[in-house]
């Protein structure tokens, strides 16, 4: 008999699921070359409140591959300042790219893990005015879409 100030045991070699909550799965973002960038709800998905994400893009393309694929659903945080080379979602223009972001001495690196599919994208000086942060990448899921 289990009574109501007990919590039931966890068996031997299960984990768990941590504290989850749902985020907007808003749209897409570029893994590649920088694609429109629209926000229209699609859906809402679980994931890890411990995440703190604010929504979830999916993703089209391979230049962040193997860490980050084509199809994979990322959740970013929305911020407008990164540290260096952390992932994060970047617009330029209308524009949106999934890259690690570098800045220093007024030049902004935007470096893909892939760099075959997409080469370095470096902005200096005007440049710079079309592009924002819009967060940072705290986690993914694959296989959610």
């Amino acid at each position: 008999m289990i009574l109501h100030s007990e919590a039931p045991s966890i068996p031997p070699g299960f984990i768990p699921m941590p504290e989850m909550m749902q985020v907007p799965l808003i749209g897409s973002i570029a893994c590649g070359t920088p694609i429109l960038a629209e926000q229209n709800i699609k859906s809402y998905i679980g994931v890890p409140a411990a995440w703190r994400a604010d929504f979830a893009l999916e993703c089209h393309g391979d230049s962040m591959a193997p860490t980050i694929c084509d199809g994979d659903v990322v959740c970013i945080r929305k911020q407008p300042e990164v540290e260096q080379g952390q992932i994060a979602a970047v617009r330029i223009g209308e524009e949106a790219t999934l890259k690690h972001f570098y800045y220093q001495n007024d030049v902004m690196t935007l470096l893909a893990d892939n760099p075959s599919v997409c080469p370095p994208m470096v902005y200096t000086g005007p440049q710079l005015e079309e592009v924002e942060v819009e967060g940072l990448a705290v986690g993914f899921c694959r296989g959610l879409v």
